[in-house]
C-alpha cells in the first residue's frame, strides 16, 4: 500500500549511511496478509545529483535535507 501521507514524500533528503541525496517519490507499506501487520515500510528516492540511479531505503533513516515546519519548536518557523 502507497503511504500519500508521509511526511517526507516529495521532500529532498539523505541518506547518512550512505551518503546520497534525493528526492522521496513514494513510500510503501508492506503488510503481511497472515496478521495484518507491518513489516517494512519502503522509501523510493530519485537521485539529486542527476545520475538516474534510483534506490530504496527504509525512511525511518533518511534526513530532510530542509527542516520540515513541523519538526520545527512551536514558534521556530
Amino acid at each position: 500500500m502507497e503511504d500519500v501521507s508521509h511526511r517526507l514524500l516529495g521532500r529532498a533528503v539523505a541518506q547518512p549511511s550512505s551518503g546520497r541525496r534525493g528526492t522521496v517519490g513514494t513510500v510503501l507499506i508492506y503488510t503481511s496478509k497472515v496478521s495484518n501487520r507491518v513489516v517494512k515500510t519502503v522509501a523510493h528516492m530519485r537521485p539529486l545529483d542527476d545520475s538516474g540511479r534510483e534506490w530504496t531505503a527504509d525512511p525511518g533513516t533518511l534526513r530532510p535535507l530542509r527542516p520540515i515546519a513541523s519538526d520545527l519548536p512551536a514558534g521556530k518557523s
